[in-house]
């Protein structure tokens, strides 16, 4: 009876005295002294990069884009002669329809719309380099940042690493992109020369 008595008192107690929240319990007891937000990203495991900020804010990021400027206003230069050419010759042949015979004029128009298909095919190819050069270019930065991002990350006391993208919301502490890009600057700089050079047009 007593036993039972004691048992009951026992478990009234533990019902009403306070529990120490989580974050007390365990070692994990958190100073006072420190932002609430703080605390907890000191504490926290996971990190974020901005894969799009690491690339482009980067010495090498900044080295292709600058390549890919240079050489895209050279295909734009290029486009607008064509395009004169053409022009010039369409006229050309509208001049000389007159003086033409039907069958003369027609292979004319033929040799015209086969050489401006032949132009349009070769700029879109040039055009489709540049894209392939960014992709090549980014493949080669982004194996080479692994590493590095390991040690990054290491640095910050996190395990895991995740694109900001993926982030929905979060605490304040959780971006490690700045670091990345200090650090993939210092061990990679702006990559030397590609394996292979954009040459457009």
């Amino acid at each position: 009876m007593w036993r039972f008595a004691g048992a009951v008192l026992c478990l009234a107690l533990a019902l009403v005295t306070p529990v120490a929240p989580l974050w007390a319990q365990g070692g994990l007891l958190l100073s006072l002294g420190e932002p609430a937000d703080a605390r907890a990203a000191t504490r926290l495991l996971l990190r974020t990069v901005d894969d799009e900020r690491l690339f482009r804010e980067t010495e090498f990021g900044a080295r292709v884009a600058d390549e890919i400027e240079i050489a895209s206003r050279a295909l734009e230069i290029e486009n607008d002669r064509l395009l004169a050419e053409l022009t010039a010759r369409e006229a050309e042949l509208t001049r000389e329809r007159a003086e033409m015979s039907v069958e003369a004029f027609r292979a004319a128009a033929a040799d015209f719309d086969a050489q401006a298909e032949s132009i349009r095919r070769d700029q879109a190819e040039k055009r489709q380099r540049l894209v392939q050069f960014e992709e090549s270019e980014r493949r080669r930065f982004f194996n080479q940042s692994a590493p590095v991002l390991q040690e990054v990350l290491e640095r910050s006391g996190g395990l895991v690493l995740i694109d900001a993208r993926a982030v929905i919301i979060g605490v304040s502490g959780l971006d490690m992109t700045d670091e990345a890009i200090a650090a993939m600057d210092e061990a990679i700089g702006d990559g030397g020369p590609p394996p292979f050079p954009l040459s457009v047009p």
